[in-house]
C-alpha cells in the first residue's frame, strides 16, 4: 500500500533530457519486470527531471512491489556514474524525505485527518490531456480529477464509491492562475502550468474525504498525459484565504504549505 516519491540529486553538466531518463528507467524495469515494461496503458510510476541546483531525477511509485524491486537498484547508484544519453552524472543521494518533491506515504494515509473542502493544486510542469484524439491544455475539474481517479482505480488496493465520478462532474473551478506552454516532443502540443483551486458545493463528509484523498494522491500520480516524460507534475497545497501566486517551477520553490 506504499506510495513513494524518490529524488536522485545529480552531479554533472546541466540537467539530463527527460527522454534519456525515461530510457534509463525503462531499461531498469525491463530487468525487473518485462511484463510491466510492455504495458501500453497507465504506468504505476512517473518520471521527471527537476531543473534545480543540483538537478535531480524524480521517480514516483504507485505500486509497492515496483518500489521494493527498484529500491536496491537505485540505492546502489549512490556515488556511481550514471549515463543518460551521451552525458554522465554522479548520483549524489537517494532521497525519500527532506526534499520538497520527495515523500513516503500510503493509500490509507491519503484518508487520514479532516477532509478538505477546497482542493488547491500547483501544476509545476506543463500538463495536458488527451481529448477526442488531440491534446487539450485546460485544467477542467473533470479532466484533472478524472485522471487521478483512473490511476487510483488502476493501482490502489481500495474500491472507489460508485458515486465518485458523479461527484467529480459536480466539482467547480474556484480559482485559476495558469499560463500555457508550447511543447515540442514527438508531436506538437500545448500544456499549462499554474495554480488552481477546486471545490465541491454542498459536499458531504464522505464525498469530501474521497476528493481529499484524490487531491493528495496527485503528488504521486501526476495528472494528465506523458507523466513518464515529466509532464503533469503536481503539488497539492493547503488552503489559504487567497492563494498566493509565485513563480511556477519544478524546484519546490513556490512557497506553498504541503498537504
Amino acid at each position: 500500500m506504499l506510495l513513494a516519491a524518490t529524488v536522485l540529486p545529480l552531479e554533472g553538466s546541466g540537467a539530463p533530457a527527460p527522454e534519456h531518463v525515461r530510457g534509463w528507467f525503462y531499461g531498469l524495469i525491463r530487468e525487473l519486470s518485462p511484463s510491466l515494461h510492455d504495458i501500453q496503458q497507465l504506468k504505476p510510476f512517473t518520471l521527471s527531471v527537476l531543473e534545480s541546483d543540483p538537478p535531480a531525477i524524480r521517480i514516483t511509485f504507485m505500486d509497492e512491489r515496483l518500489h521494493a524491486a527498484s529500491s536496491p537498484k537505485l540505492w546502489s547508484l549512490v556515488g556511481q556514474k550514471l549515463w543518460l544519453g551521451s552525458a554522465s552524472y554522479r548520483v549524489r543521494a537517494v532521497l525519500e524525505q527532506d526534499h520538497p518533491w520527495a515523500r513516503l506515504s500510503s493509500y490509507p494515509r491519503l484518508f487520514h485527518g479532516e477532509p478538505e473542502q477546497d482542493y488547491p493544486m500547483r501544476f509545476a510542469t506543463p500538463t495536458l490531456f488527451k481529448r477526442h484524439g488531440a491534446h487539450y491544455p485546460l485544467p477542467e475539474p473533470r479532466l484533472v480529477f478524472g485522471s487521478l481517479l483512473a490511476r487510483f482505480k488502476a493501482f490502489a488496493p481500495v474500491t472507489t464509491p460508485a458515486s465518485l465520478p458523479e461527484n467529480i462532474e459536480r466539482l467547480t473551478l474556484r480559482y485559476a492562475h495558469i499560463r500555457t506552454h508550447s511543447i515540442e516532443h514527438a508531436t506538437r502540443a500545448v500544456g499549462f502550468t499554474g495554480r488552481t483551486v477546486y471545490h465541491l458545493p454542498n459536499a458531504s463528509e464522505e464525498e469530501a474525504r474521497w476528493l481529499t484523498a484524490l487531491w493528495r494522491f496527485a503528488f504521486f500520480a501526476g495528472v494528465g498525459a506523458k507523466t513518464t516524460l515529466g509532464f503533469g507534475q503536481v503539488k497539492p497545497y493547503l488552503s489559504r484565504p487567497k492563494p498566493r501566486v509565485a513563480k511556477e517551477d519544478a524546484n519546490g520553490s513556490g512557497g506553498e504549505q504541503d498537504s
